[in-house]
């Protein structure tokens, strides 16, 4: 005769604070995690916290909550396969035959070097993307216990609104100054909690996204969804007062995703017979929006003073760096098959062979195309990995598609989906990925976007209605 497992209190009193212990690590990675070097100071002490709050989860975590994220797990798996086995020596002999080890397995031999090595050109920099894992784990397991999703958003969204004012402020003080977090920053410029415009901008363009969702969510009040749409309002601001093009272009994206879903929802069944004062307001939230959207660009873009609308309009030497190096990258992707540079190597494995024509005073540390650089560091394990990706993301997509009732979960999902592709659009320019806050904000989007089965289920195993009770 067998026992009931006993009940374990304090795995229970842990587990409910989940969502608390999820929204104090946000702001941890928000305020430390906002660059993408791997001499930050701050990093240490964000993965000491990181790994806490992994070590947390882990012990009351359930098997449910672990198949809602199955697919944002796998990436992150597969992830850390790859770095892994990028770490693992190799004889001479083996490592100097993989592509683009020659010259240096020539030099050994001049040298008389009888050394293994790692696959990776950077065992430092790989062993730093392995460990930078540690940051998107906590939040995605923690994620997966919280059942009040909307904390979650409104945190995010807080953390924007802080970096937008505080974006606001640096225009105006000097660049010496300490509200600047990172030594080496765009100083002089709107950078709020990064250490990068672009990721700045993305970020709050992303956060801007966010909010224009709360203004349509049936689980808070009215006052609360103006409150959001004014948050929007602010993050478009900083948007525009920032230098950084693919900010724009992101909330260009946000702004026509908008729309499309405001779209959608008036095409859904029985949307022409809402009537009452809901109904006009959210139809008179949505113009005010469009109409203060629209005159604030006009005004930025006549009294040129917008310096992202401007460098979208003039000429950038960054734009033809791009553009001149883009060829190069092809054929390094191409190169480093199958195994790859190794993960964060790419500035070494670049610099191996830097065209003649683009030397400089200055060095390439990311290629600004983090697809391009993904391949090139990863291999063929990159390749299944996207491949992967596209496939599950097609899948999940047809499903949404066959969800005719918009409940919440499925607006959820289709928010994940949108963050994903701002994100995804960026990183064809820049490497917001690599920042540990904008890839908290991915996991979360991912873990929305891929999430299965039904959002409420407590512990008693009855299932719960996707409704919102307006009780806290």
């Amino acid at each position: 005769m067998s026992r009931a497992t006993p009940a374990s209190p304090w795995r229970d009193r842990l587990r409910t604070h989940g969502s608390t212990m999820l929204l104090a690590l946000l702001v941890v990675v928000c305020l430390t995690g906002g660059g993408s070097r791997a001499d930050i100071a701050s990093l240490a002490f964000l993965r000491f916290v990181s790994a806490l709050a992994v070590c947390a989860a882990l012990v009351t975590v359930r098997r449910e909550d672990l198949v809602r994220i199955a697919l944002p797990l796998a990436l992150l798996a597969a992830l850390a396969v790859i770095a892994g086995l990028q770490l693992v020596p190799l004889p001479p002999s083996a490592w100097s035959a993989l592509p683009g080890r020659d010259l240096i397995g020539q030099l050994d031999a001049l040298l008389g070097l009888d050394v293994w090595r790692p696959v990776t050109l950077s065992p430092f920099k790989t062993a730093n993307s392995l460990a930078s894992l540690v940051v998107p784990l906590a939040v995605l397991l923690l994620f997966a216990m919280t059942r009040d999703r909307t904390r979650v958003l409104v945190c995010l969204v807080a953390m924007g609104v802080l970096g937008a004012l505080i974006g606001i402020v640096q225009v105006f003080v000097a660049p010496s100054a300490a509200i600047y977090f990172y030594d080496i920053t765009n100083r002089g410029e709107a950078v709020g909690l990064f250490a990068n415009r672009n990721h700045h901008a993305v970020y709050l363009a992303c956060c801007a996204l966010i909010s224009l969702h709360l203004t349509r969510s049936r689980e808070i009040g009215a006052v609360w969804r103006w409150g959001f749409a004014a948050c929007a309002l602010v993050l478009a601001i900083a948007v525009l007062g920032n230098a950084s093009r693919a900010g724009v272009i992101a909330l260009l994206i946000v702004g026509l995703m908008s729309l499309g879903a405001y779209a959608v929802r008036l095409a859904q069944p029985g949307s022409a017979q809402r009537t009452g004062r809901s109904a006009r307001g959210r139809v008179v939230l949505s113009a005010v929006l469009a109409v203060a959207g629209v005159a604030i660009l006009a005004l930025f873009a006549l009294a040129e003073r917008s310096p992202a609308l401007s460098r979208i309009l003039g000429g950038n030497e960054l734009a033809e760096l791009r553009a001149r190096i883009l060829p190069h990258l092809v054929q390094m992707v191409a190169e480093f098959q199958p195994l790859g540079a190794g993960l964060g190597a790419f500035e070494y494995a670049y610099r191996m062979g830097e065209p003649v024509e683009l030397l400089g005073r200055s060095y390439l540390n990311q290629a600004h195309n983090d697809w391009l650089q993904f391949l090139i560091e990863g291999g063929i394990g990159a390749i299944v990995v996207l491949a992967g990706g596209a496939i599950a993301a097609i899948l999940q997509g047809r499903r949404l598609r066959k969800m005719h009732r918009l409940g919440a979960e499925t607006q959820e999902a289709w928010l994940g989906l949108a963050l994903l592709v701002v994100l995804g659009v960026a990183s064809l320019v820049d490497y917001p990925l690599r920042v540990p806050s904008v890839m908290a904000l991915a996991i979360i989007a991912l873990a929305m976007f891929s999430a299965r089965g039904p959002r409420f289920r407590p512990a008693t195993g009855r299932h719960q209605p996707d409704v919102n009770s307006g009780q806290q």
